[in-house]
């Protein structure tokens, strides 16, 4: 897992640039945002809870990445958890924090959380791009940031499966 986080890392600051991935996202959720307010702390099972709704909005864009896109970067962002408060990912870090103890493996949970974050980073970032890309002189088109954004939130998927095995939350 460490040798895949560094590959991994190593490739988004290449693609975003080291103050783009290295930038906290922030990001909110519909349902109690009291828990998320300085001071307040998040029980497992309502932890547990919120991480299965991060991984069906994350799942849910990546089903419908085409439709999503269609909406533009902020659209895309706001399924990350990165804009609005909407998304199931909002927190998500403050969520697997709390479940770091639950792991058999704190090591190997706590490399896999930090994929997640940087992977989210890495879409939130290509997503980003994607908005304004079409108003500078770069050439580049939409679609190339919008496919680094899918790259970044499938890389973050998969790490939250394998944190969702890791937690037995399958």
């Amino acid at each position: 897992a460490r040798r895949s986080f560094v590959r991994n890392s190593i490739h988004a600051i290449t693609l975003f640039g080291a103050s783009q991935i290295l930038a906290p996202a922030s990001a909110v959720m519909t349902s109690d945002q009291d828990v998320f307010k300085t001071g307040k702390s998040l029980s497992i099972d309502e932890a547990k809870t919120r991480f299965k709704e991060g991984r069906k909005s994350l799942k849910y864009l990546l089903d419908n990445y085409d439709k999503v896109v269609e909406g533009g970067g902020d659209n895309v962002r706001r399924y990350l958890g990165t804009v609005g408060t909407t998304s199931g990912l909002w927190g998500i870090g403050k969520v697997m924090r709390t479940l770091q103890n639950e792991a058999a493996d704190i090591i190997d949970y706590t490399e896999t959380m930090q994929e997640v974050e940087a992977s989210i980073r890495g879409a939130d970032s290509a997503a980003y791009m994607a908005i304004f890309v079409t108003t500078s002189s770069s050439g580049t088109p939409p679609e190339k940031y919008f496919g680094d954004a899918k790259i970044e939130a499938n890389r973050a998927l998969k790490a939250m499966d394998d944190l969702a095995g890791q937690l037995k939350l399958e």
